[in-house]
């Protein structure tokens, strides 16, 4: 039976649409072990743990607070670490919680072992396209600063992960850029460039080169790499311009009746355009490089978002991402331990 630890506390909105989002995912499958971090008292108020057997509580109370030194987070009360404790005690396989990205990666860097060849995890959501298919974006805040080596090494953990979970054989990945020649962007993405293209048959997958912005949207290439600067401002302007665009349209069907009988027309249309652009349906980022299946999911996250990280992490375990991942890895580094 596969365990899967879920921080409910550090929500934005409470932990009660955490809740509901367990119990959903609990009823459903019977053959994975729920064990929630939070209050006692608020899980039970809407989950009968006598009814349902594949839940357990861990009692905890407090939430993670924003420290100068992150190695102060291993000293301070909180359902996260306590989280990233019971992952290890009750041998746990994945882990979810929709804390503060800073303390969560770093909590998740000092206390879970990273892959052998990886340098730095990494944060790596799941981003809808324009087309009917999603794609990889990785580094989204984690590593600010790069060095070339640790784009080639995502490259191999981002393709090995959408080659698994969405059944692709060959993926076409590129390094997020201000322009796709050669000669344009940072050193290190220079560098990175000539690095991955050296090894992309290795790696065996279709390296595109350097992409832009545009090319991520229009569904161009299933995995994209970035330093996590750039990649948090592309998802965070991603995020915000579609949720404005949408306000925008709707001030403009409201304007006047014809435009209102115009919207009726298209609402199935508007709707499902509408879902597709959904954070909630995605369920959260990976943190990967790590050898445990960790999900960070969005700090405003209803029971929807929940309950999709949740199967999101389902998924990615029932496909035995990590040991395919970890088996490519040691054949590049010769099995040799880190």
């Amino acid at each position: 039976m596969k365990k899967i630890i879920f921080d409910l506390l550090n929500n934005d909105g409470g932990e009660f649409e955490a809740i509901k989002a367990a119990k959903k995912f609990a009823l459903e499958n019977p053959n994975y072990y729920l064990i929630l971090v939070g209050n006692e008292k608020n899980i039970t108020s809407i989950i009968d743990i006598n009814k349902v057997k594949n839940i357990e509580i861990f009692q905890s109370d407090s939430i993670t607070h924003k420290v100068d030194n992150f190695r102060e987070l291993l000293r301070q009360k909180s359902s996260m670490l306590d989280s990233f404790d019971l992952i290890e005690t009750k041998n746990a396989d994945g882990l979810l919680s929709s804390g503060d990205s800073g303390a969560f990666i770093s909590i998740a860097t000092l206390k879970i072992k990273r892959l052998n060849g990886v340098s730095r995890p990494a944060f790596m959501p799941i981003i809808p396209s324009i087309l009917n298919r999603n794609f990889f974006l990785l580094d989204v805040g984690a590593n600010l600063e790069i060095k070339p080596n640790y784009l080639f090494e995502w490259a191999i953990i981002a393709n090995i992960f959408y080659s698994t979970l969405y059944g692709n054989k060959v993926n076409d990945f590129g390094i997020l850029n201000i322009g796709t020649e050669d000669y344009k962007g940072l050193p290190i993405l220079k560098e990175a460039n000539e690095l991955i293209k050296n090894q992309a048959k290795e790696i065996g997958f279709n390296y595109k080169g350097f992409v832009e912005p545009s090319d991520l949207i229009e569904g161009k290439v299933n995995v994209a790499l970035s330093d996590g600067y750039a990649g948090n401002i592309f998802l965070k302007t991603l995020e915000s311009s579609f949720m404005n665009f949408g306000k925008l349209f709707k001030n403009i069907l409201l304007l006047n009746l014809k435009n209102k009988i115009a919207g009726l027309l298209i609402k199935k249309d508007l709707i499902k355009l509408k879902k597709k652009f959904d954070y909630r349906n995605t369920g959260g980022a990976f943190i990967v490089g790590l050898e445990k299946v960790i999900v960070k999911a969005h700090g405003r996250s209803d029971e929807i978002a929940f309950y999709n990280a949740l199967n999101q992490i389902k998924i990615a375990l029932e496909n035995n991402v990590v040991d395919i991942i970890k088996n490519k890895l040691d054949s590049f580094n010769g099995g040799k331990n880190e």
